[in-house]
């Protein structure tokens, strides 16, 4: 192989045809002139020196970059920090074991869809999967965007459609089972999510500077919740305030400087899928997710005659459409609406 080397790039042949490789970032990049003139290769080293000057060509050639690499990336991009965590948890659990070693321009659809099966498998739903494959899907149009661009197109992520009617919820009955069977740490903060309404990463993100016994109100702060907008939800006689005073005054007893009202030992609960999934189990309702409690409280402010203005704004709806996929209608509602209809039927 005959060289021709300079400090802004190496000249060489590979075979008849004349090959440029410069370095950017500290990583080779190659490409070759299709010609077997010294002078068209001499003139693309400088064209690919200008645009490494311009930061429009990237360290390393774009088929040797790995989704482990644009995973990397998006985790450190302009995320929020309760969505990084959920991402990073993941990502290092199910999405780089599978996807990380490979190179980004290889990724296909049939490469997806065996992600797919391999998680139905494990008994994961086709929404849990959506949700995986849109972060990989995230990490390439991050990677796009990036200057200069680390993939030159974003492949075809095949999601399944989901219903967009929500179905889960929790019965008054099954509430009191569930609140005595979870561990003492987890009683208020799930109560306030069944009351309320509001999201798991909201809840753990609730310090004691929002609780306001005395107005009987908990303050969302502006950027602490998933539309960005502050609210304040009521604070409710009974279990609700109860269980939180109870923890207010074990916090003051034991770790007065943590901020956070709901801790294991003053420190910020984050995740608690096995207590939770444990307790579900013993009280008799196994597949309960945390978020069904966001349809259960939506369902019983409704039932109690709250305006939907009113429960939009406690539970933090943005529209219209959105607070309606929670409005459930099930038997005990069919049987309401019975005797309330045979009522009227009487009267005349």
């Amino acid at each position: 192989m005959t060289t021709n080397s300079t400090g802004s790039g190496t000249i060489y042949l590979r075979g008849d045809i004349w090959w440029v490789k410069i370095r950017v970032d500290g990583k080779p990049v190659y490409e070759s002139s299709k010609s077997t003139k010294k002078s068209d290769a001499i003139k693309l080293r400088d064209k690919m020196l200008g645009k490494r000057h311009r930061g429009e060509i990237s360290g390393g050639a774009p088929d040797k970059v790995t989704i482990s690499e644009l995973l990397d990336d998006v985790l450190k991009s302009d995320v929020k920090d309760s969505t990084r965590y959920v991402w990073e948890k993941v990502v290092e659990k199910n999405v780089r074991p599978f996807f990380g070693s490979l190179r980004a321009i290889r990724l296909t659809t049939d490469k997806m869809e065996d992600y797919r099966e391999k998680r139905k498998a494990e008994g994961r739903t086709d929404s849990t999967v959506n949700r995986e494959l849109s972060i990989v899907r995230t990490a390439f149009h991050n990677a796009r965007k990036r200057s200069p661009p680390k993939v030159n197109a974003v492949p075809y992520f095949p999601m399944i459609k989901e219903t967009t009617v929500r179905t889960g919820f929790l019965s008054d009955e099954d509430y009191a089972r569930l609140r005595d069977e979870l561990p003492r740490e987890l009683k208020a903060l799930f109560v306030c999510g069944y009351i309320t309404g509001m999201r798991k990463g909201e809840l753990t993100g609730i310090q004691w500077s929002q609780v306001d016994f005395e107005a009987g109100l908990i303050t969302l702060e502006k950027g602490a919740t998933k539309n960005d907008d502050a609210r304040s939800v009521p604070l409710l006689e009974g279990d609700m305030r109860d269980l939180l005073q109870a923890s207010w005054t074990e916090r003051e007893a034991n770790w007065p400087q943590s901020p956070w009202v709901f801790s294991r030992a003053g420190v910020a609960i984050k995740d608690f899928r096995i207590s939770w999934e444990e307790a579900c189990k013993k009280a008799g309702v196994p597949e309960l997710k945390f978020h069904d409690l966001r349809r259960t409280a939506v369902r019983n402010m409704r039932r109690a005659g709250v305006p939907q203005v009113v429960r939009m704004k406690i539970s933090g709806h943005k529209t219209d459409s959105m607070e309606r996929r929670y409005n459930i209608v099930d038997v005990e509602d069919l049987s309401i609406a019975k005797h309330l209809m045979e009522a009227q039927s009487r009267t005349h």
